[in-house]
């Protein structure tokens, strides 16, 4: 009965009910499936230690998806990439109502840069977002170091002044000279 609820969940379109129906067959590969739906599409994001080869993981989960044939899923976008990659190495969208995909290939993959999926990438804006923050923070950074090295130079001088309030004093000025001179005479 438990395993009936499930299956109609993921039916349903239901993101961690298809993620789970997804990693009983990825896990035993070393690949793992993160998922979820909007809008009616279903993002899933492949995980795994070395990338698996690109057709059979498609075909594996296109053929999941087309068996299970979620309700309020239409259309899929699908991304791999390494655990140790920061971004996905390639991406695949299909629909589920039509037996066409299109393909995305990032060839690539040893760049530092942002491969897009979509049109409007919703990770590219969260980069930069987190490039911004990372930039205004060391400018902060900065800031507030130089801020402190002239706070303790206006200390040390105080400090300085403090220690030796003759020194300020015992200067002579060539007036006073010149009145004590007078002074003798």
């Amino acid at each position: 009965m438990v395993q009936y609820r499930f299956i109609e969940l993921a039916k349903q379109g239901n993101s961690k009910s298809i993620a789970t129906l997804l990693n009983g067959t990825l896990h035993p590969q070393g690949i793992n499936a993160k998922v979820s739906a909007v809008n009616g599409w279903l993002h899933i994001l492949l995980e795994s230690e070395e990338l698996p080869e690109r057709s059979y993981i498609v075909d594996i989960v296109r053929h999941q998806l087309i068996e299970l044939a979620p309700e309020s899923i239409k259309r899929v976008k699908l991304l791999i990439k390494r655990y140790r990659d920061d971004y996905a190495i390639w991406g695949q969208e299909f629909d589920l109502t039509l037996n066409s995909s299109s393909c995305l290939t990032w060839p690539n993959f040893d760049d530092n840069q942002q491969y897009r999926f979509d049109s409007k990438p919703k990770i590219n804006t969260i980069k930069n977002r987190s490039w911004n923050h990372l930039k205004i923070s060391k400018i902060t950074l900065g800031i507030v170091v130089v801020i402190l090295f002239m706070a303790v130079v206006v200390f040390i001088s105080k400090m300085l002044v403090k220690r030796s309030p003759q020194t300020i004093n015992s200067f002579t000025t060539y007036p006073q000279l010149l009145l004590s001179e007078e002074n003798l005479i």
